[in-house]
């Protein structure tokens, strides 16, 4: 049925769209892609089945795990990026390489490589809507999804319109030595974002795990979904972010349904090429203009 094949290209899309906001929010900031960034996040999700298996509830794991992802991310930006910065962009982009391969070598050591199992956040039989439109039914996970996804939206337009922090960022994707010359230390406004985006990045690994497992290569797709719904949107535009995740989700559910399963990842990404050669910077995009 038409809704229902909606409503899960919606849950699908809202971990590529909450994906694509940490990897836009970093690289508004930066102009830095972290290849690192689904990486760190499964490294946290690892986190939160070491805080469950303690006896921590899942809620409560959680909470500690984006406490702990936000320092995780300050360290990587403090301790391995920032001394790089001023020598080469380059150089910064094999770093995040080499932590990609750093952290799954590491949670292969530490944790093994069977999978581990994260209860859900929440559970209990799916809601069922019956009326003249047919049968819709809500999984319990998916209305989390939606709530999580709306929730992460709203406190970052609160906090990029209304902080004295998310100014100072949108200050530093403008114009870095401007907003030095402001006043704005620009050292702080990165590891912000980079501890926001990190915390986002571990919110899609725990929601995700009980339906992927948690293994060294559970945020691959994710990540991959999540550079793609970015680059749809437009990469300097975090709603871009979010309209080009559940556009994704949906194309992808959608083409699944009525076309083929096998080839619904590569058929989306055919339409997403195709609207690219027409607005190449994307849905919601700007258009870069310099003088010459």
């Amino acid at each position: 049925m038409f809704l229902n094949r909606l409503i899960l290209g919606l849950s699908t899309g809202s971990f590529y769209s909450l994906a694509a906001l940490g990897i836009v929010l970093i690289f508004k900031v930066t102009g830095l892609m972290n290849f690192a960034y689904g990486n760190m996040a499964m490294f946290m999700a690892y986190v939160t089945y070491t805080f469950v298996s303690l006896g921590l509830g899942a809620w409560s794991a959680l909470v500690l795990t984006l406490l702990v992802s936000m320092l995780f991310g300050y360290a990587v930006e403090r301790f391995t990026l920032r001394p790089l910065r001023k020598l080469s962009h380059g150089s910064m982009l094999i770093v995040t390489f080499g932590l990609l391969m750093i952290l799954e070598g590491l949670a292969t050591q530490i944790w093994g490589t069977q999978y581990k199992s994260l209860p859900e956040l929440i559970a209990g039989r799916p809601l069922i809507f019956k009326g003249d439109f047919g049968i819709v039914v809500f999984r319990r996970q998916d209305l989390l999804l939606f709530a999580v996804l709306a929730a992460v939206s709203l406190l970052i337009f609160l906090l990029y319109r209304f902080t004295k922090v998310g100014i100072a960022m949108r200050a530093v994707s403008e114009n870095e030595k401007a907003a030095q010359l402001m006043g704005i230390d620009p050292n702080k406004v990165i590891s912000w974002s980079w501890m926001f985006g990190t915390a986002i990045g571990t919110m899609v690994a725990v929601l995700g795990a009980p339906r992927t497992y948690v293994s060294p290569t559970m945020m691959i797709y994710y990540q991959i979904q999540g550079f793609t719904a970015a680059v749809l949107g437009g990469f300097d535009s975090l709603l871009g972010a979010l309209c080009g995740g559940l556009a994704l989700g949906v194309i992808e559910n959608l083409i699944g349904g009525y076309i083929s399963n096998e080839l619904k990842t590569t058929l989306s990404l055919a339409i997403i090429v195709g609207i690219l050669l027409v607005r190449p910077q994307g849905l919601f995009g700007s258009e870069e203009i310099r003088r010459v």
